[in-house]
Order: C-alpha cells, then sequence, then structure tokens
C-alpha cells in the first residue's frame, strides 16, 4: 500500500497487481469490498492504463487539475492541523518516532516524513521487530512491540487515515485507486482488532 501512494503506478507494479490473489472474503466488510472492486478494475484494462493511472494520481494526491485546490494530499499534518498545512506537528512527533528506532528519510524523497507511505513502512518496521523477539519466544517483549504498533496505529494513522481515505474516494476516477482507499481503510482497522487480540494473548502467556 505504501508503494502505491509514493509514486505513480509504473508497468512493473502494475504486473505484480495483476499477478496477485486476493481473498473473497476476509472477515472486514470494506476490505472485501476493496479486494472485489480491485479485481473487476483488473479485469476490465484497457490499452494504455499507465497514463489514466498517472493522471489520476496527480489528480487525487497532487490537486493537478482540482479547482479549490482539494486533493487527498497524503499528509498526516493536512488532516490533524487546523489549517490543514504540511510540516506541522504530527510531522515532527513521527519524525521522532522515527528516531528512536534510528530510522531516517531516505535523501532521495522530496516530502515530508508523516506521507501515509512512511507512516506504512513504519508499521511494517514495527512489525518485522515484533517478528523478531516472537522468534525468541521473549513474550515480554513481544507485548511490548504489538503495544508500539497499536499506538502507532491509534495516533498517527486512524486519526487521519480515514478521512483521507474518503477524499481518495471522492476525487479518484479510476478503480484502482478507489479500491487502494477501501483496501487501505479496511486494513487498517482490521489490523487494529488483531493487535488488540494479541496483546490480550501475550498478556496471558506472560502471566503463565
Amino acid at each position: 500500500m505504501g508503494r502505491l501512494y509514493k509514486v505513480e503506478v509504473d508497468q512493473i507494479l502494475l504486473e505484480q497487481i495483476k499477478g496477485m490473489q486476493f481473498p473473497e472474503e476476509c472477515g472486514e466488510d470494506e476490505l472485501t469490498d476493496g479486494y472485489r472492486m480491485l479485481k473487476e478494475y483488473l479485469c476490465g484494462l484497457e490499452n494504455d492504463p499507465l497514463t489514466d493511472l498517472a493522471v489520476d494520481y496527480a489528480r487525487v494526491f497532487l490537486g493537478a487539475g482540482i479547482a479549490g485546490n482539494e486533493a487527498a494530499y497524503p499528509y498526516e499534518s493536512v488532516y490533524t492541523s487546523p489549517k490543514r498545512l504540511i510540516m506541522q506537528d504530527a510531522r515532527d512527533q513521527v519524525v521522532a518516532l522515527y528516531r528512536t528506532k534510528g530510522l531516517i528519510k531516505s535523501g532521495a524523497l522530496d516530502f515530508p516524513e508523516d506521507h501515509i507511505a512512511l507512516e506504512l513502512e513504519f508499521m511494517v518496521h514495527l512489525c518485522q521487530e515484533t517478528q523478531q523477539a516472537l522468534a525468541t519466544r521473549e513474550w515480554s517483549a513481544v507485548s511490548a512491540c504489538l503495544k508500539e504498533q497499536l499506538d502507532f496505529l491509534a495516533q498517527h494513522l486512524q486519526n487521519w487515515v480515514p478521512a483521507f481515505c474518503s477524499d481518495v474516494e471522492k476525487y479518484a476516477e479510476t478503480g484502482l485507486y478507489q479500491a487502494v482507499a477501501k483496501i487501505t481503510n479496511g486494513y487498517l482497522r482490521l489490523e487494529c482488532t488483531l493487535l488488540e487480540e494479541l496483546i490480550a494473548e501475550t498478556v496471558v502467556e506472560v502471566g503463565a
């Protein structure tokens, strides 16, 4: 998902998406709808989808061609600051969190650190830390890692991504980005539920 938001779809990514298998049912209605929409989009591809997707990316995430400078700008600061500006408190907060893990933004990226792609990539990093703790069965460390994931999800994704995804669906004209918005929102909601369940299980394991 992070790659889809970071830059326009190219032929390699499109082929990767076309080769993916999507579940018919996954226990979360919006996520299921998103997978269904994505499959329908892929089945109806025309001769030059990359051009259409590039135009849609510019419209949706950069505001190109939209009157009033309205778009689904992919920054937490835009959705959590009173004047919808970039580089606000949310950006400073995530930078501080990244630094606690020894992470810094690549110099090749010309957008702020609270971009949705980077926040999703940070969740991946936290998942990898959890996997490492699980490999050694260090249950207290597992519990702490899961709590970090849930806290970041609640404080830096769920507080703005639902509104962001709603705007993506509002402005997008291609089925791919409409589907991705549903998949993103549904997946994060499902992940929150799963994390809460896993935290409860690790508490029991530690207590045992």
